[in-house]
């Protein structure tokens, strides 16, 4: 599933730049909500093949902020550094200005809530539901950041990385989720999205952040993949229905790319749903494809980095006029960024996650045969 990955993360790109040859994808929603089902298919399916038994839970959560976190903190980095440039060469407000700006009108729990969330991820995504009370330095609870002033995510440095906040919540409920009997999967997916109707329609919350930064509501979509995997699971051995398999597959690629065109997709929901009946069969024509495998590789680094890449490139786009471009060059750009981040970062990391996962494995399966 790399390529669909891989065009989730573009399209995210795509929605902070412009199009890539007039080609918008399904927007920033689409790509992030589609980004949980597949995120919930590949943790149901580790969780019950691969973090089995007495300290599976420890070492699932590890490996989880091993993959996430070094990488992440390579991109804030990076993305400070050009904040300080901005400000003291070239005189550009950005993130940092925010800091400076809104430090006197700051408590220190506050100032040091936003540090910390920026450093650890957690709470990245409760910002969206937070304002800043100016006159007290303390924050508050809106149902509607957009009304406030100023709105609390322009203090996170790497925006996007709201999504890591919610990821990082259902990963640590998820070994004792996604384990259990299809039944319960299917009730709780039933809960979430009652509770995103009432918020919907009886409270009248239909604005961002509630379409899709609120955990409960998104969990239904976590678990649309986990009904997912079990839809792989029964198929995985069928050696029958290749070219169906092949076609769905195919298909799903030229919808995620022309979404854009496609009247029926008005209604997002429509493709959550083929999305989680297509995963499974999608997964099992690529999962023995290295190309695949190393093309999906580029998915994370290219969606938490790809913001710099635009910060960086759009004063020479806008001063040469050729912001028209400015998606294809982000693109390229952004590729290539991650192709440095994962050779010096995500790959070191790795051998540290398999070594450490090899090893409790030998240390798991003596305590059972004990």
């Amino acid at each position: 599933m790399g390529l669909i990955r891989v065009l989730l993360a573009l399209t995210v790109v795509v929605a902070h730049s412009n199009a890539i040859f007039g080609i918008e994808f399904g927007g920033g929603v689409v790509a992030v909500q589609t980004f949980f089902i597949i995120s919930g298919f590949y943790m149901s399916m580790i969780l019950e093949n691969k973090y089995i038994g007495e300290g599976s839970y420890k070492l699932f959560i590890s490996n989880r902020l091993l993959r996430l976190f070094p990488i992440y903190w390579v991109v804030l980095a990076l993305t400070i550094i050009i904040n300080l440039f901005a400000i003291f060469l070239i005189n550009k407000p950005v993130t940092l200005s925010y800091y400076i700006d809104y430090f006197h009108e700051m408590s220190l729990g506050t100032f040091l809530f936003t540090v910390i969330m920026n450093i650890m991820l957690f709470g990245q995504d409760i910002i969206m539901f937070l304002g800043l009370n100016t006159e007290t330095g303390n924050l508050f609870f809106t149902n509607n950041y957009f009304e406030t002033d100023p709105q609390l995510w322009r203090f996170s440095f790497i925006p996007q990385a709201w999504t890591l906040g919610v990821e990082l919540t259902f990963y640590l409920i998820a070994p004792f989720i996604v384990r259990r009997k299809t039944s319960t999967i299917l009730t709780l997916i039933l809960l979430s999205l009652l509770l995103r109707g009432y918020i919907y329609f009886s409270l009248g919350w239909t604005n961002d952040p509630w379409i899709h930064r609120f955990f409960p509501t998104e969990l239904a979509l976590f678990l649309f993949g986990t009904i997912s995997y079990r839809i792989y699971s029964k198929i995985a051995n069928s050696k029958k229905s290749g070219k169906i398999e092949l076609s769905i597959t195919v298909g799903f690629i030229i919808i995620t790319i022309f979404y854009q065109f496609i009247p029926a997709f008005s209604n997002i929901w429509i493709y959550y749903l083929l999305s989680c009946f297509s995963i499974p069969f999608i997964f099992k024509v690529t999962k023995n494809s290295k190309f695949d495998m190393h093309l999906g590789e580029f998915s994370y680094p290219i969606y938490i980095g790809h913001r710099i890449v635009i910060q960086a490139i759009t004063p020479f786009t806008d001063k040469l006029g050729i912001e028209t471009y400015r998606g294809e060059l982000a693109t390229i750009l952004s590729f290539g960024t991650a192709y440095l981040l994962i050779k010096f970062v995500s790959d070191p990391i790795e051998k540290i996650r398999r070594a450490r996962f090899e090893k409790a494995k030998k240390t798991m399966s003596t305590n059972q045969s004990n």
